[in-house]
């Protein structure tokens, strides 16, 4: 994340802190900052033995290729996902102390169960998630890759290279070589301690994600779990002059829409004034001039980023006093969302990712599809992103005499048509964990003991996890990476890689976690 520059042409009579609320200060928002939480015994987990111990344990889990493509069978017996059996079998080997101590078990077929039984039974277990599969990496670039993209090449500067090195193997090794650690020192946790791996959620998690925490749910009830940590495009990064710790509270939805465009075919001599590509081009258009509103208040979890920033941080003056000033918000969202790293956490997302059509180069296109993927923004529905798409797009219906099928309403054309359905599942922006509370503090604390330096601040996650199953199971549902983020490059693209000491950094954070668990308790317990 950027600094925000002073927007130009501020003045200061624009903000008048009379028209602040007077309940509560603004401030409010941002969370008082919890002492460095610190229970039992440490583990620096940085020796030569120890970052070769986890340079080999991450290497050897990205050496197996546990891609997971679109449209892959249903069924996760399938021989499709043979390789999470070798993955498995890699786990088992290499953390033989957990395997022994903890009990595994298998949810439909690949999903990954541990459960460590804690000595109270009357406390909420604690959840820990990540997930075994990578999206894969396109044969055609594979030449572009300083290293091999299944290498594991570990770099004189410390870098890994490699497909799930930052997403998301790390975490899944980091939290077994924690826990491994933890079994060899005779650690008995309090709490029962649940890691969830899926192996599907690179293609939305319905086998993997769904199928674990149904479990989970059925097992310990509506709400039984104390708190939950997945992955997230939060971790420690500097902003303001100041370093903070971003923890996502927060989910944005999400949803692909299916646009088809059905036309009579012919020969190329003897075109039509649009052909259905044409059509299509004037559709993305219509899309890409209707992107949906900007919205920056209180109900945005980035909101409460930005006044931490105010209150931590060098921010400007100017930009803090209009961050405190209700009316001056709309504009300042406007403002802000110019920068894309800032216009992902206020407007929902449209990205047309997929086009397909034509066969020939003398044969007019029959049918023309395309696939558009929506993060919908926390403060908007599925309803109104669809609705929202609907009115863009029916005056380009209308000027060129086709039939707008709008998810069902004129299923019988079948030509001359546009064509809109949804594909894959549909998930609305996540409830907003509180960032007070003990379920904060425990997070926040044990960040707060391994990055002193830092500022714990919510944020929020802008792309879709497998925690977007777990709702119902537990309301403190936390997103972040517990590493420096410039440590973690090339998500889901060319030349992917981790810093080995971003990977150190989150062994350590899990195994503290797990150690200061012990005689926390939270509300109601």
């Amino acid at each position: 994340m950027r600094d925000v520059p002073a927007p130009a042409g501020h003045k200061h009579a624009e903000c008048r802190h009379a028209k602040f609320s007077t309940a509560a200060s603004k401030t409010d928002w941002c969370p008082a900052q919890p002492e460095p939480l610190s229970s039992g015994l440490d583990w620096v987990a940085d020796s030569d033995a120890d970052r070769a111990q986890a340079y080999e344990r991450l290497a050897g889990a990205v050496h197996i290729r546990t891609e997971t493509f679109e449209g892959m069978p249903t069924d996760a017996a399938d021989p499709q996902f043979d390789q999470f059996y070798v993955f498995e079998a890699y786990l088992r080997a290499t953390f033989p102390a957990v395997h022994a101590k903890i009990q595994l078990e298998h949810v439909n077929v690949h999903g990954l169960l541990y459960t460590w039984q804690g000595s109270n039974a009357a406390l909420k277990p604690i959840v820990l998630m990540a997930h075994q599969d990578v999206v894969p990496v396109n044969p055609a670039t594979e030449s572009q890759w300083t290293h091999p993209p299944y290498s594991a090449h570990l770099d004189a500067d410390g870098w890994v290279w490699g497909r799930g090195t930052t997403d998301m193997k790390s975490t899944l090794i980091g939290i077994l070589s924690a826990a491994e650690k933890l079994v060899h020192e005779g650690f008995q946790p309090e709490r029962t301690v649940l890691f969830s791996f899926g192996f599907d959620e690179e293609v939305e998690g319905e086998r993997g994600g769904k199928a674990l925490a149904a479990v989970i749910l059925e097992r310990y009830g509506p709400h039984g779990i104390s708190l939950i940590i997945d992955e997230g495009f939060t971790g420690v990064s500097t902003a303001f002059g100041r370093e903070f710790a971003r923890v996502g509270l927060s989910e944005k939805g999400y949803i692909t829409v299916e646009m088809a465009v059905a036309m009579p075919g012919g020969h190329s001599s003897k075109p039509p004034t649009h052909t259905a590509i044409g059509i299509t081009g004037q559709l993305f258009a219509a899309m890409e001039a209707s992107p949906g509103p900007v919205r920056l208040d209180e109900s945005n979890p980035f909101f409460a980023y930005l006044e931490c920033a105010a209150k931590y941080g060098d921010m400007d003056a100017r930009l803090a006093e209009r961050l405190r000033c209700p009316d001056c918000l709309p504009a300042l969202g406007d403002e802000l969302a110019a920068d894309p790293d800032m216009a992902v956490f206020l407007r929902t997302t449209q990205a047309i990712t997929v086009v397909n059509g034509g066969i020939k180069e003398n044969a007019l296109p029959e049918t023309v599809t395309s696939l558009t993927n929506y993060r919908t923004v926390f403060f908007e529905t599925t309803q109104v992103v669809l609705d929202r798409l609907v009115a863009a797009i029916t005056p380009v219906a209308a000027a060129n005499n086709l039939t707008l099928d709008a998810f069902g309403t004129h299923p019988d054309v079948q030509q001359n048509v546009i064509r809109l359905r949804t594909v894959g599942p549909v998930s609305e922006p996540a409830p907003t964990t509180p960032h007070v509370g003990p379920a904060f503090e425990l997070v926040a604390g044990t960040l707060r003991h391994l990055f002193p330096e830092s500022v714990v601040v919510p944020s929020a996650m802008t792309a879709l996890t497998d925690t977007v199953w777990y709702h119902g199971s537990s309301a403190h549902i936390y997103r972040f990476t517990p590493a420096y983020f410039d440590y973690l490059i090339g998500f889901h693209t060319v030349n992917e890689r981790i810093h080995i000491d971003a990977h150190l950094s989150t062994i350590r954070y899990f195994y503290k976690l797990m150690r200061n668990s012990v005689g926390w308790t939270t509300d109601g317990e």
